[in-house]
């Protein structure tokens, strides 16, 4: 895609090289994960960088699944289909909260809506 390159070092930029979620500083395995996926995304939207948040690969799937998102307030959502020995299977952080921009907000309210 045109100008995937340019968007994901935008978004690297944007989160300082480290998973929003996690802080795993190593670029190589981290996702600049569309908020809004690029097939249902706004031509303006689609390389916009507060579409997207770099998250370390398990976090990444699951995101991209639906199966978790995020509040305005960064507070981090999971779905009913995850149950407390899967959610400690997967070692998912309960509280985790990232940090979110006021123009983030828009695309994290389509993306919890897809939430399962």
């Amino acid at each position: 895609r045109v100008g995937q390159g340019y968007y994901r070092q935008e978004v690297l930029k944007k989160f300082g090289y480290k998973c929003a979620i996690t802080g795993i500083g190593m670029p190589e395995i981290l996702i600049a994960s569309h908020i809004v996926p690029w097939r249902e995304a706004e031509e303006d939207e689609r390389l916009d960088p507060e579409n997207a948040i770099l998250l370390s690969p398990s976090y990444d799937a699951l995101f991209d699944k639906n199966l978790i998102s995020f509040e305005e307030s960064g507070q981090l959502c999971l779905s009913k289909l995850l149950d407390s020995n899967l959610i400690q299977k997967l070692g998912l952080e309960r509280e985790a909260k990232i940090k979110v921009t006021e123009n983030m907000k828009k695309y994290l309210q389509r993306h919890r809506a897809r939430l399962k």
